[in-house]
């Protein structure tokens, strides 16, 4: 079993590359591998409950369906805290597994996994 880490910065303007993120950490949590998921920037947008029922991708697949998943199998989402509080979030805006996080704990996650970004 390897480690995943998603990293993902990209927001509401770019649907195809948070569903693409989404869909392949659900795909390596399929296959039992650890998967943990990275928010920064604008993708914080993605922690916050109920945002992604809109976010389709051209192929016609949405971020909803993915991220359903991934919070019923209890993937953690990491949301990058200064990232946050520029946006005015908090964690009782998240989803179900998400929480702030550092740019530290970025870099310690990095350092143990096979890193994806988007």
């Amino acid at each position: 079993m390897a480690k995943f880490l998603f990293v993902l910065s990209r927001g509401l303007e770019d649907p195809t590359r948070a569903t693409r993120t989404f869909q392949l950490a659900k795909v390596a949590k399929e296959q039992g591998h650890e998967v943990n998921i990275f928010l920064l920037d604008d993708a914080v947008a993605y922690a916050m409950t109920g945002l992604a029922g809109s976010v389709m991708a051209p192929t016609g697949d949405t971020a909803r369906q993915y991220l359903d998943y991934l919070t019923a199998q209890k993937v953690p989402f990491f949301v990058c805290t200064p990232c946050a509080r520029t946006r005015q979030l908090n964690e009782a805006q998240f989803i179900e597994g998400a929480g702030l996080s550092t740019a530290a704990h970025l870099i310690d996650l990095a350092a143990e996994s096979k890193v994806f970004t988007f």
